[in-house]
This record gives structure tokens, C-alpha cells and sequence, in this order.
């Protein structure tokens, strides 16, 4: 008879240990509730299959001197100023984006560290205080490479992105867009590993707003990866997006998403070589 009350305690333990982790992993992933945005994202955003400054004409010399919004000046982030440490398997972006468009006047800037908290402290001390408790390095960097283009305006390349065309990027420049981000799969949403934006885009100003206000939350989350993707990463960016388009309505077109298969611009070091064109 005990033996039979000790059987049944134990699987009560079970059940209610089954139960608690189910709502664990329920509370968990209801964090990423609302991130498929398939139908969402073409009505209210264009989405850039091919560049051409006007679309009757091909992309000629004369073209680019049409002003832009996005400054020339290309913006990467590392931990210091001595990129060899970046990786012991790839060779690290600067340079490739230094051959290539310092000879075009472009500007190829640097971030560290220090410098990030400095401008952080400096212009965006409404935001010190979350990105200095974010619990992973990897959040403070999503933020920064929103601050740096925020602040400066320009393009912004992870360390394992390399350009490909110095002349497809021009034309981006030129489309009359306040911002242009790199999509997630399928266009399903907005990825921040390569984007471009003028100057105090109003959009990045709400994404950061955005981050913010997801700052406390995000603690809540224990899963590393959705707690980066949802605070910081495509998911909080996305989202952001998605409120600033309602906000504004969808006729303002003034934002571009790369298609997924528009390859000319860039290529990342998870893409086959032969797939860059």
C-alpha cells in the first residue's frame, strides 16, 4: 500500500513538473508572437529586387550625383581597434570595404568599445542606463550599430559582411529612401547584420525607442537567443517597424527592404561565394 501512495505521489511530482515547464516554455515563446509579417511587410515598404536610380533608365555615372540621403560613410563595430581578433576562421570585413570605397571618398569608420559609451554618454544618455545592464555583449552591439547610423547617418556592415558592388550600393543611396535594411528570410521582416539611413532617421530614432522600452522586459526572457532577437535583434527592429508603419500609414513609402534574393550588394560569410554576383 505505500509503495502504491509512493507511486502516485511521484507521478503527481511528474505531472506537475511537465506542467510548470510547459507554461515555462509557453511564457517564453509568446515573446515571439507577431514576428511572421509575410503579408504585412510588402504593403508597407518597398521592396528593392533591383536598383536603378530611375527605373526607365540603367544606373549611369551621371545618376549618382543626384544628393542622397545616406551619407557616404561606411560604419563597422569591434570590441577594439585591432579587427585580427575578430575571428580565427575569417578574415575580418574593413578591409574589403576599405579597398573598395575609400577610393570613392567614402569614409570607413571604426567603432570600439569606448567609443560607443562615449556617444551613448554623450548624446543618448536617456538610453545608459539599459544598454549598460543589457546581461549579453551581443544586445549592447545591436544598439550600437542603431546609435552610430542614428547619429552619423551612412551604411552599416557586421565584420562578416563584404561589399560587392561599390555601384549597386551608390544607387541604394540615391533611391530618396531614409533607410534601407537587409531582410530576414523571405522578407518575413527586418534584419540588422546591413542596413543604410540618413542622419537622425526618424525610424531609428523610434527603434531605439522601441529598445527601450523592451529593455526591462527582456529580462524576463531566459532563452539567450530569443531574449537577443527579441530585445535587440530582427525581432525587436521588425516590430519597431511595424508600429512606425501604422503610425505613419502606409503610404509613406519612404523605407527599403532588400529582397532575399538580391545578392548584388553584399555578401556575408554564411553565403557561397558563387552565390554573390
Amino acid at each position: 500500500m505505500i509503495t502504491l501512495v509512493g507511486k502516485g505521489v511521484r507521478r503527481l511530482i511528474a505531472m506537475a513538473v511537465l506542467s510548470l515547464i510547459a507554461i515555462f516554455i509557453n511564457h517564453q515563446f509568446r515573446y515571439a508572437d507577431g514576428f511572421t509579417l509575410t503579408s504585412e511587410l510588402p504593403e508597407s515598404i518597398n521592396i528593392i529586387a533591383g536598383c536603378t536610380t530611375n527605373p526607365l533608365e540603367p544606373l549611369n555615372e551621371s545618376s549618382l550625383f543626384v544628393d542622397s540621403r545616406i551619407p557616404n560613410v561606411v560604419h563597422q563595430l569591434w570590441k577594439t581597434d585591432n579587427v585580427r581578433t575578430y575571428s580565427t576562421e575569417i578574415e575580418a570585413s574593413l578591409d574589403s570595404w576599405k579597398t573598395m570605397f575609400e577610393p570613392l571618398n567614402y569614409t570607413i569608420k571604426l567603432w570600439t568599445d569606448d567609443d560607443i559609451l562615449q556617444l551613448v554618454k554623450g548624446k543618448y544618455s536617456w538610453i545608459l542606463t539599459t544598454y549598460e545592464t543589457y546581461p549579453q555583449n551581443i544586445q549592447r552591439a545591436d544598439i550600437a550599430r542603431l546609435l552610430v547610423i542614428h547619429a552619423e547617418g551612412g551604411i552599416y556592415a557586421d565584420l562578416d559582411v563584404y561589399p560587392t558592388s561599390a555601384h549597386q550600393i551608390q544607387c541604394l543611396q540615391h533611391l530618396g529612401l531614409q533607410a534601407i535594411f537587409a531582410s530576414t528570410e523571405s522578407t518575413l521582416g527586418l534584419s540588422n547584420h546591413f542596413f543604410m539611413a540618413q542622419r537622425g532617421s526618424p525610424f531609428l530614432q523610434w527603434a531605439l525607442y522601441e529598445a527601450k522600452r523592451r529593455g526591462v522586459a527582456s529580462r524576463h526572457i531566459f532563452v539567450p537567443y530569443l531574449q537577443v532577437f527579441w530585445s535587440t535583434g530582427p525581432m525587436m527592429v521588425t516590430e519597431a517597424f511595424r508600429k512606425y508603419a501604422w503610425l505613419y500609414g502606409t503610404l509613406r513609402h519612404d523605407m527599403g527592404l532588400l529582397e532575399n534574393g538580391y545578392s548584388r550588394v553584399y555578401q556575408d560569410s554564411s553565403t557561397p561565394p558563387g552565390d554573390a554576383v
